[in-house]
């Protein structure tokens, strides 16, 4: 057992290193993009899909899940290092979203590229979606090593909490699969399957529009499944899926309160009084969400013995004896 331990305090070490690795590559792409930027305030309105030119003839690269996920691969490192029983759940969450965001650059850069982009821009990009998608699969084996020599006593969400994220998430992930259908009635097929591949973006590692909005639904309700369960494991996805919820939302009321739609709400079209609606509650959500999961699951702090410096909860001491030794 004690070796086993020790070889998953290792393997969890190098998943820590795989973590700041990913951290780094989106740390060094934002700060081209500010380097890049007229105004550093102008990488904000690229992100919140506002069209905006860099300067000279240079192109973007970073979208707004770069320091999204670039803060839960820091958080997920510090996890590991400070051994939480959490931490191998964390690198699998980190694994998924990056294997998510970052595969589309790599059929979409090497096709076609992204117009204006340089040969340089685009095949650091390409180097870097490919490192991403290495560097994810050895984080899935870290976790599943970590999972395996870990300590397996059994903790659950709370129930109150756990119902929260649950309504939440499984409301935000049947909303934005909700208007993928729309869309795709909208567009028809063809069009529809354009926008999920990638035919049109603005960044080098920006996945496709419809591909995020599938991914993001696709995260809530598997993590609305794992709140329903009260499974502790699934508990650093939610909290990642309920950052990328806000990050979106946000972005989204950024870009139309600048189009001076909110200020006239009640003279949009319907369509669009949905689509600020939508923004809004996402936001709502994934706050809701951060703060109701944020708790450490039921039983993690319980199950400790003496040997943690805690006594179980009900334990009461023995009383002291009657009859004492003699000469006592």
């Amino acid at each position: 057992m004690g070796r086993r331990r020790a070889r998953a305090r290792g393997v969890g070490g190098f998943g820590a290193l795989l973590c700041l690795l990913l951290a780094l590559l989106s740390a060094g792409w934002i700060t081209r993009d500010l380097f890049v930027a007229q105004r550093p305030s102008d990488l904000w309105w690229v992100w919140a899909a506002v069209p905006t030119r860099p300067d000279g003839a240079r192109v973007w690269a970073t979208t707004l899940l770069d320091p999204v996920s670039g803060l839960g691969c820091l958080l997920a490192a510090v996890a590991v290092l400070r051994r939480s029983p959490s931490a191998p759940c964390a690198l699998g969450a980190v694994a998924g979203v990056t294997l998510l965001f970052r595969a589309p650059p790599l059929w979409n850069l090497g096709a076609e590229g992204l117009p204006g982009a340089g040969a340089g821009a685009r095949e650091w990009a390409l180097i870097t979606a490919g490192v991403a998608l290495v560097v994810s699969g050895l984080l899935l084996i870290a976790a599943s090593a970590g999972r395996s020599g870990a300590d397996r006593r059994e903790s659950r969400l709370r129930r109150a909490p756990a119902v929260v994220a649950l309504l939440l998430l499984a409301c935000s992930g049947l909303i934005l699969a909700a208007w993928q259908v729309y869309s795709l009635r909208e567009l028809g097929w063809s069009a529809y399957w354009g926008s999920v591949v990638g035919d049109t973006y603005r960044a080098l590692l920006q996945p496709p529009v419809n591909w995020t909005l599938l991914s993001l639904a696709l995260l809530s309700l598997v993590s609305a499944v794992g709140a329903a369960r009260r499974s502790a494991s699934l508990r650093p996805l939610g909290l990642l899926t309920a950052s990328l919820l806000v990050a979106h939302g946000a972005a989204v009321l950024a870009a139309e309160q600048r189009a001076g739609l909110i200020g006239h709400f009640r003279a949009l079209a319907p369509r669009t009084q949905l689509d600020v609606a939508t923004a809004a509650f996402t936001v709502l959500a994934g706050l809701v969400v951060l703060l109701a999961l944020a708790r450490p699951a039921a039983g993690a702090a319980a199950t400790r013995g003496a040997v943690g410096g805690r006594l179980p909860p009900g334990y009461v001491p023995p009383p002291p004896p009657s009859d004492l030794p003699p000469n006592w």
